[in-house]
């Protein structure tokens, strides 16, 4: 919305979009595949290459200028499609260099080191800890960005630098030295790499390895449109020899290309908002988990009790229903009132107390009554 009027997107993918991600990443794929990794004169020293969005690392095996007449090579070939590579960093083995958040070299030795990678521009403040937020939320916070560190930092000595480093960012934002130390020493005590789970007992679970599909997630039904042109393009791109099951297999084995087999590229996933009487009520809390039926609340003066049918199940509209917990004073619920002189029943939904609710059935069934 702009000055009042809305405006509807026409080109391109609005950024922020529940798809957007996924699509930059097959556009700039789509392009990188076509021009540069399927150029065996471009990709001759490239040993290796990672890529998310426009972020992007591997190693070169040459001289720092045959790298940058690489780059330029690159940027002539792609410049057709809008795409530039503007920036770029060179290191030598012992010389760390940037991807997304971690910061990784080779040793002289060949082994892998990684850290943390923090932008100068990161303040590093965390919430508060005197907001009103739950006392969970907190230690929440502090467990995952410190489990973060676990998961990127390979060395436990540089682990336990950042961890420190982290230790303070928490405590300037007011948080209890007591947890935060409990919390990071639990962390930094944990192992990096888990262990599969594997055991000859059926009833241990072994979980299964996770879907390798792309998923596309669509909140309130907001990306309808573009969700259209996405399942329109599917079969085209399934089929294609970048998302080919086929494809990578040969290559793997060094065999030609097999016709591109298709398959289901993209998982559908609708989500939907949870409400704020969600947040604030959970059915469990007003009538429990188990289901004993419903009940008299036996409280004085209350002339719902004497209305309360007790049994297990009824039958209406040759159907089985089984009453759920709960009691006269039960609110958030929905009832049904059986009707003995004209055998009809009448389902209703209330916020407030039953019994309230009935009182008000009571009282305007006495009113035409008298009239």
């Amino acid at each position: 919305m702009f000055n009042g009027n809305w405006y509807r997107q026409k080109v391109g993918v609005p950024t922020g979009g529940s798809i957007c991600v996924q699509i930059a990443n097959i556009a700039v794929y789509y392009i990188m595949r076509k021009l540069v990794y399927d150029s065996e004169e471009l990709m001759t020293n490239i040993k290796s290459v990672k890529r998310y969005i426009d972020d992007g690392s591997g190693v070169f095996s040459g001289t720092k200028r045959q790298f940058t007449e690489f780059i330029n090579t690159v940027n002539n070939k792609i410049s057709t499609y809008g795409l530039n590579i503007d920036e770029h960093t060179i290191a030598d083995p012992g010389e760390y260099v940037a991807f997304l958040d971690i910061q990784f070299c080779f040793s002289e030795d060949g082994d892998l080191m990684t850290d943390l990678y923090v932008k100068e521009t990161d303040s590093r403040s965390y919430l508060y800890y005197g907001s009103s937020h739950p006392r969970h939320t907190f230690s929440s916070i502090v467990y995952s960005t410190s489990l973060r560190l676990r998961r990127i930092i390979n060395n436990d000595n540089r682990l336990k630098t950042r961890l420190n480093e982290l230790k303070e960012c928490f405590l300037s934002a007011n948080y209890p030295q007591k947890m935060v130390d409990n919390i990071t020493a639990k962390v930094g005590s944990m192992e990096r790499h888990l262990r599969p789970h594997n055991s000859s007992n059926s009833s241990i679970l072994v979980p299964k390895s996770p879907d390798s599909k792309i998923r596309v997630i669509s909140t309130f039904d907001s990306d309808k449109e573009l969700l259209e042109v996405v399942k329109n393009l599917e079969p085209a791109l399934s089929s294609t020899r970048s998302f080919s099951e086929s494809s990578i297999s040969s290559l793997e084995a060094n065999l030609p290309p097999e016709p591109p087999k298709i398959k289901s590229l993209f998982k559908f996933v609708n989500k939907t908002g949870s409400s704020l009487r969600k947040k604030l009520v959970k059915v469990q809390q007003l009538t429990g988990s188990a289901h004993n039926g419903t009940r008299p609340c036996n409280q004085p003066r209350c002339a719902t009790c004497k209305l309360i049918a007790e049994g297990p199940a009824y039958t209406i509209n040759g159907k089985n229903v089984e009453p759920a917990s709960g009691d006269c004073c039960s609110y958030n619920i929905i009832y049904l009132f059986m009707c003995k002189l004209c055998d009809k029943n009448y389902v209703g939904r209330t916020t407030r107390p039953l019994r309230q609710r009935v009182n008000e059935h009571r009282a305007i069934f006495f009113f035409f009554f008298f009239f």
